[in-house]
């Protein structure tokens, strides 16, 4: 057996982590996932000595973390302190409050930012190394009280990927653009991991520093129970390992799961997803039959973007699917009528207007709804002219004939969306106002004066590409569990020996999931919290 490099808790890490040889018959935990969730939850329960195993069904590890953009939302962080921003959590926690829509917990709200800097305290121990992405701020300031400027927002420092030792070659490849400085090392004998890559890679590497066992290729297909209690798992091969603590369940949210997206994201068709295959639900599969008491947002509150399917195939052979940011000059989003019904350069405004739903007719007035662009964007390669897609014509009114929106509510809208431009303000609905759209359009457009986001759709050909949905890792629904991420039963009873985390749990502690950087605190919180829990 290969010995793994160990620590006391606290100190700096120490070296290059290792597998750590074949996997046992019996560990005090197991965790079911190798994103931020599960590699966190390994690794606090390694670090306080107990013997931790981490489960991947896929054959490379860093789940959706690895495919995310690497963001940590964290009020009153250290590094903001550093540079002498002044911030809480609780101040974080009253924001939570105001945007929340009256979905949050405010006493979860409150333990989960709490518990942060406990868990900064043993991953950066561990090697987590972050940094402030600068005048980036929350999605809802400045209108939202206790919002926030810049600070709340971390992102990894770019990590070598030698520092993952021969699992460097096995963590999941991500497709997502960066948000903050970091680029890749571009063909170094040492290329350096950035965005949601270098997170996953920093808790991989947590993870096996500390001392936790890491298996790929593996599948957890039920949990192992006697009394109540669960005991462990069992494999697709039928093998069984014990948990004489308990399992986490860090298994994502079910984006690859049609019917339960249509049960907790309501009824759209045309959908994809940028996550990863495997995402399927498996934590709901799983705990359901103990009597795990699953807890849902509305729909519209989630994490769902607009884009198009790439013409490419995931590994498990289902369309792969990419997000579309509307955040620059010459597109708009239009339903049906022709008609604009959101701010679209800000993504959780288009997903609630998608949901909309009118009681006279009995249906979504703004679904279908399709991206118009002039050929002035195509030229830019911001979106192809894919012709199985995308239709186009030499007139505004051509184009709303061919796609089928009406020409005339097409025309109009245009022509006023035109006069908007030329005022420079969009008084419908104030695109490119919020400080955060802002930034995103600038950082995509490398624009740094005005509003880049307005437009004019004046240069023929005109073209429109009906939208489809495509969701970003992320649930409505999810399991319920109390301050120390056990799973809870409908009765409010922890199930004995069962945790959750990240993705897979109810976001009743934020309300909502439209705030960047959540889900990855998330799941370094919780995982820490279950961790710690479970080495007791």
């Amino acid at each position: 057996m290969v010995e793994i490099r160990r620590r006391r808790a606290g100190g700096p890490w120490t070296g290059r982590p290792v597998t750590g040889g074949p996997v046992d018959d019996e560990y005090d935990l197991i965790c079911v996932g190798s994103g931020i969730g599960g590699c966190a939850a390994a690794a606090a329960a390694a670090d306080a000595g107990a013997r931790a195993l981490v489960v991947e069904r896929a054959q490379v590890v860093g789940g959706v973390t690895a495919v995310s953009g690497g963001q940590i939302w964290i009020p009153g962080n250290r590094w903001a302190r550093a540079l002498g921003m002044s911030d809480t959590a609780e101040e974080g926690a009253r924001y939570i409050d105001g945007v929340a829509g009256g979905n949050n917990d405010p006493a979860r709200t409150r333990a989960l930012l709490g518990a942060a800097d406990g868990a900064l305290d043993l991953f950066t121990g561990r090697g987590l190394d972050l940094r402030v992405i600068r005048d980036l701020p929350d999605y809802y300031y400045p209108e939202a009280g206790h919002s926030a400027a810049e600070g709340r927002y971390l992102e990894p420092v770019p990590l070598p990927a030698g520092a993952l030792g021969e699992w460097a070659g096995r963590l999941r490849r991500t497709a997502v653009w960066n948000m903050g400085a970091g680029t890749p090392g571009g063909g170094t004998a040492d290329p350096e991991l950035v965005t949601g890559q270098a997170l996953a890679g920093y808790f991989v590497r947590a993870a096996l520093d500390a001392g936790a066992r890491l298996t790929a290729g593996t599948a957890v297909t039920r949990l192992r129970t006697r009394d109540g209690a669960v005991t462990g798992v069992v494999l697709a091969d039928g093998r069984e390992i014990v948990a004489r603590s308990g399992v986490v369940l860090a298994t994502g949210a079910y984006d690859r799961n049609p019917d339960l997206v249509r049960r907790f994201e309501g009824v759209l068709d045309d959908h994809g997803t940028g996550s990863p295959p495997g995402i399927t639900g498996d934590h709901l599969g799983m705990a359901a039959p103990l009597g795990a008491s699953i807890w849902s947002l509305p729909a519209a509150r989630n994490t769902v973007q607009v884009g198009f399917p790439t013409g490419e195939l995931d590994e498990d052979g289902t369309a792969r699917y990419r997000t579309h940011w509307v955040v620059h000059p010459h597109e708009i989003i239009v339903n049906a009528r022709g008609a604009r019904f959101a701010d679209e350069s800000f993504y959780p405004a288009i997903n609630a207007g998608l949901h909309q739903f009118d009681g006279a007719s009995q249906r979504l007035p703004n679904w279908p709804a399709w991206l118009v662009f002039d050929h002035d964007l195509a030229e830019r390669g911001v979106v192809q002219v894919d012709p199985e897609r995308v239709v186009s014509a030499p007139s505004v009114e051509e184009l709303a004939r061919r796609a089928g929106i009406d020409a005339d509510g097409l025309a109009a809208t245009v022509a006023g969306y035109n006069e908007a431009r030329a005022r420079g303000r969009d008084d419908a609905f104030g695109r490119g106002e919020r400080p955060w759209s802002l930034w995103m359009s600038r950082l995509a457009t490398g624009t740094g004066d005005g509003n880049p986001t307005l437009g004019p759709i004046v240069r023929p050909p005109f073209h429109a590409a009906r939208l489809a949905r495509v969701q970003a890792g992320l649930g409505s629904a999810g399991l319920e569990v109390d301050t120390s991420a056990r799973v809870l039963t409908w009765a409010g009873e922890p199930i004995p020996g069962l945790y959750a985390v990240g993705n897979a749990t109810a976001r009743n502690d934020m309300g909502f999931s439209a705030q960047s950087g959540t889900s990855n605190l998330r799941g370094m919180v919780q995982g820490y919290l279950a961790g710690r829990d479970a080495a007791r």
